[in-house]
């Protein structure tokens, strides 16, 4: 398999029903202090540390990190106990486990996510898609709170965990937003927009990804969209 497929996780393949947002909130607020008037900022297609930094942005980026792992500490106890929730009202995108069956003899599939990794671990082991995902080659909100800058994580940990280098058009980013679709071109991957957040496909297409799609439920089309 010479290719590696790096999905976004919400809005792409999952949701959790606002749940996720609603506990990232709370977290943030306890360790970092009150909320800021742009709590409710957009938070789609951004990693968890660049959602804090525009949340408190009279925090530097060096009182964030000092506190990354407390507020992960926080955020992941506090979700822990909302899995029943979020299997009652979150899920995956119609097609979504019939396309990552279908991938998995073609391809190694990762996450390539704006949340921290051991909350990307807990939605996709509780929505039934964690045996598709090579979570040890992902990359995740924690790595770096740009996410153009987790491409080359993702395909270091995966050169290094395969034994053979991933580049180009090797490497598939699949997303959902305007964010991910700038990810992917900027370091040279092929990139698959999908309209199941909150992006239409003429905005997506907007943004020139490689291939755009309304969702994954025509598996056909998937397929040929990304491994093309």
């Amino acid at each position: 398999m010479h290719k590696l497929i790096l999905w976004d996780v919400d809005g792409t393949l999952i949701h959790t029903g606002g749940i996720a947002g609603e506990t990232m909130r709370k977290a943030m607020a306890q360790v970092f202090g009150p909320l800021s008037r742009r709590e409710r900022a957009f938070y789609s297609g951004k990693t968890d540390r660049q959602i804090i930094q525009e949340t408190f942005p009279d925090l530097t980026p060096t009182a964030v990190f000092e506190q990354l792992q407390t507020f992960i500490t926080v955020y992941v106890e506090a979700f822990a106990q909302r899995q029943f929730d979020v299997i009652a009202a979150g899920g995956t995108f119609p097609g979504t486990t019939t396309l990552l069956e279908h991938l998995q003899a073609h391809a190694i599939q990762a996450p390539l996510t704006g949340n921290v990794a051991p909350i990307a671990r807990l939605k996709l082991d509780w929505l039934g898609l964690l045996p598709f995902m090579h979570l040890e080659v992902g990359a995740y909100g924690n790595d770096h709170h740009e996410r153009a800058l987790l491409v080359p994580i993702a395909a270091e940990r995966a050169a290094e965990h395969y034994g053979r280098p991933f580049t180009g058009q090797d490497i598939i980013v699949v997303g959902d937003t305007p964010h991910d679709i700038r990810c992917g071109k900027l370091n040279g991957t092929r990139t698959v927009a999908v309209a199941t957040g909150p992006y239409t496909c003429d905005e997506l297409a907007a943004h020139q990804p490689d291939a755009t799609l309304p969702d994954l439920n025509d598996l056909d089309a998937a397929l040929a969209a990304i491994l093309t």
